[in-house]
């Protein structure tokens, strides 16, 4: 009656799904939503004493605490997620701290690590969100105290050209550069609530075979990867490969955050740490827009083709005893460290790499700057005075520059009269068939012609 006297103007195509009743819930579904709503609630709960006479529960819940302890370090992650919020990228309030309780959690309880050995989880910081087909990935990145180091293969069983992995710090180190793809550990969750899984360090192998695959993922992590080129390992090993790949091209600071204390002359190894306290001034967010005057720099080094951050010599290259001091021609050099992201090429775009502009134009002394990666849609950095964050939000594709477009078939080619291309008289398959129209139609006579 109501649509009766109101006669809104409704188009006929949507008075059947008005008309429709709801689909009704089944008990396993009612089940599911409800553990669900558990795990949402459980991490808001704060441990309430016992009133006097009280016995304890005979399961006690699992609750956090209320303070994290001064060994751990977490971040004021509700303000970097604000600080996103102000670039266009944000995920609203409830779900901003869902995710700050869900990396509370996984930083008080350090799941997935080697207790008995020492292993504890010291740093965690949000990654970012990775799309998928059926559930998507929520990504923390931690630092490991007392980490163990990655098993290599036993002698005997190593080929003449096997690479290893990048290694992995001693201690976990509080510096923002990153100079190994297996410098941090990932862990990843399909909703903030649900159990964090951790992922497996990355190999060369799949850092080499990830760049020749283009899917979505589908959000399991032990699903299959099916794909035209083969890739040596399930999903989960994909999306590693993939994290450390946009990492180590999106991965930027401030200039004058970081610090290159190499000793070159003595050459030495890489050696990047912060600056010394009271020579990063902060940069407000006109500033770093001017990528021209290298207001960001990376702050990782990048993936050389040999699947590794750093150059492994396969092949026990040793100089010459008149030439001591030459370098083996085959070794593959990374980019500077702390290399201007302004210097960033990307040959298939036909652009720039980065793009950069203020969040508010119309208030710029106020206003943050932020800067977009062309190469990877979706990684970011957000800065304002000492403060920036690294995020990612995308589908871990990377831009190609170019579009999908089905093949084009050639047109149909009239029958050769050649003799070579001649039909074999014993094969009388094609006459028989009767759908093939292979003859010419006869002409009309003149008469018919005429009527026509």
């Amino acid at each position: 009656m109501h649509l009766i006297d109101m006669q809104p103007k409704i188009h006929p195509d949507f008075l059947e799904s008005i008309t429709v009743k709801p689909p009704t819930k089944t008990a396993e579904y009612i089940a599911k939503e409800l553990e669900q709503c558990k795990l949402d609630v459980q991490p808001l709960k704060d441990v309430v004493p016992l009133a006097e006479g009280e016995e304890p529960p005979a399961e006690p819940e699992d609750l956090l605490p209320a303070m994290v302890s001064d060994d751990l370090f977490l971040g004021d992650v509700l303000s970097e997620f604000a600080m996103l919020e102000k670039a266009g990228l944000g995920f609203g309030k409830e779900e901003n701290y869902k995710m700050f309780l869900a990396l509370k959690k996984l930083l008080v309880k350090s799941p997935g690590v080697n207790a008995e050995a020492g292993e504890k989880i010291v740093r965690v910081r949000m990654w970012g969100k990775i799309f998928g087909q059926n559930a998507d990935y929520y990504i923390a990145e931690c630092s490991l105290a007392e980490r163990k180091p990655i098993p290599a293969l036993p002698v005997g069983e190593q080929p003449k050209s096997w690479v290893p992995p990048d290694p992995i710090g001693e201690t976990a180190e509080e510096c923002f550069f990153m100079s190994s793809t297996n410098q941090f550990v990932y862990y990843v969750c399909n909703a903030p609530g649900k159990p964090w899984t951790r992922l497996a360090d990355t190999s060369p192998e799949s850092l080499i075979q990830a760049k020749y695959v283009r899917r979505y993922l589908t959000g399991d992590l032990s699903a299959p990867v099916l794909s035209k080129n083969p890739f040596p390992g399930k999903e989960a090993d994909l999306l590693r490969a993939n994290i450390a790949r946009i990492t180590s091209d999106t991965r930027v600071a401030p200039r004058g955050h970081l610090a290159d204390t190499t000793d070159y002359e003595g050459g030495g190894d890489l050696e990047v740490g912060l600056s010394e306290a009271g020579s990063f001034l902060g940069m407000t967010g006109h500033a770093l827009c001017e990528l021209a005057k290298s207001s960001w720099v990376h702050a990782s080094l990048d993936i050389l083709p040999q699947g590794r951050n750093k150059y492994h010599d396969v092949y026990g290259w040793t100089p010459p005893d008149d030439k001591p001091d030459l370098k083996d021609p085959r070794a593959q050099k990374n980019r500077p460290a702390l290399q201007s992201v302004y210097l960033d090429k990307a040959p298939t775009l036909g652009a720039p790499a980065w793009s950069a502009h203020v969040c508010s134009p119309k208030a710029p002394q106020y206003s943050p700057g932020v800067v977009r990666s062309l190469v990877w849609p979706g990684a970011l950095s957000v800065g304002w005075g000492y403060t920036f964050v690294n995020f990612y939000c995308g589908w871990g594709l990377q831009e190609t520059g170019t579009m999908f477009a089905p093949p084009v078939t050639f047109i149909v080619q009239p029958e050769p009269e050649k003799l070579e291309f001649a039909r074999n008289a014993k094969c009388q398959g094609w006459n028989l068939s009767g759908d093939l129209n292979l003859e010419a139609p006869p002409k009309p006579e003149e008469g018919e012609a005429a009527a026509e």
